[in-house]
């Protein structure tokens, strides 16, 4: 294939990203949406749903590993971890590489964005095969309607919220959330991009705080997602988050004690963005 790209068709935000492909490996429609793995020169391996870039081989540790490893490090034991969504594996990876971890409960509606990550994306899907993990293919809202004091920690890793995800930022939602976890719980989700999503940050910031008694924000630079400042929202029932509460021992590509500081925005920046004094 010569001169072949694919343009990303993401609704929620205002740029379009374009791929130099050089070969297309899976397509599908599955029964709850468009599946698609391409080959790219420079992002090896890229995973597509409804037409919007999930991950790519080349930087998607840059992703997972902060979504994973800031709420497992600020929590003193997690042993317990519930992640919705997730099917590429990625977050179930990082997850599993914490000794103290003992169940991993994987929730993901589709079972064929898990079997298709399997097929194509092995570096990211071995946490499978752990005996630590449980997959459920489940909708994820109504499944931890049944939780409650259950999890250590619970990540969020699912599509844009909006739309059909619009629905794992609610208020409600994190009440659910907030009775699944036990005494000294924590919870993260992707809150997409802080330049194009900024109200959206807020206002998911704000519902939070309603519920939760420790609220804040950090981020990463997701190179293949729209905005490329990532957002991750973060609420725990006890513990200060800022900090990891345990020495670092987890093979990682980039987070570390000194990253774990950094993603996190400084406080007067912080503040500014809450109250609404700050706008790109």
């Amino acid at each position: 294939m010569k001169d072949v790209f694919f343009v990303e068709r993401d609704p929620y935000a205002p740029i379009r990203h374009q791929y130099p492909v050089s070969r297309v490996l899976h397509e599908e429609k599955s029964e709850y949406q468009e599946i698609l793995v391409l080959e790219s020169p420079h992002f090896g391996k890229l995973l597509i749903l409804d037409g919007v870039v999930q991950l790519d081989e080349r930087y998607e540790f840059m992703y997972h590993e902060f979504i994973a490893h800031v709420p497992l490090y600020a929590h003193p034991d997690p042993q317990e971890v519930l992640i919705i969504g997730g099917g590429d594996g990625g977050t179930l990876r990082e997850v599993l590489k914490h000794e103290s971890v003992k169940r991993a409960v994987l929730v993901d509606i589709d079972r064929r964005v898990i079997e298709v990550s399997k097929e194509f994306f092995p570096t990211l899907s071995s946490g499978f095969d752990d005996p630590r993990a449980t997959v459920i293919n489940e909708d994820g809202y109504k499944y931890i309607q049944e939780c409650e004091g259950e999890f250590d920690v619970v990540i969020v890793d699912s599509t844009d919220p909006v739309g059909f995800a619009h629905v794992l930022t609610t208020e409600d939602f994190f009440r659910f959330v907030n009775r699944a976890l036990k005494e000294e719980g924590i919870f993260t989700a992707q809150t997409e991009s802080l330049h194009y999503h900024l109200e959206m940050v807020v206002r998911i910031q704000k519902t939070l705080k309603k519920v939760f008694p420790v609220v804040d924000l950090y981020t990463s630079v997701v190179p293949i997602y729209a905005g490329y400042w990532w957002t991750y929202s973060i609420a725990s029932k006890k513990h200060p988050v800022r900090e990891p509460s345990r020495e670092v021992k987890v093979s990682t590509k980039i987070y570390s004690e000194q990253m774990h500081r950094y993603a996190f925005l400084p406080e007067d920046l912080y503040g500014r963005i809450l109250e609404g004094k700050f706008s790109f």
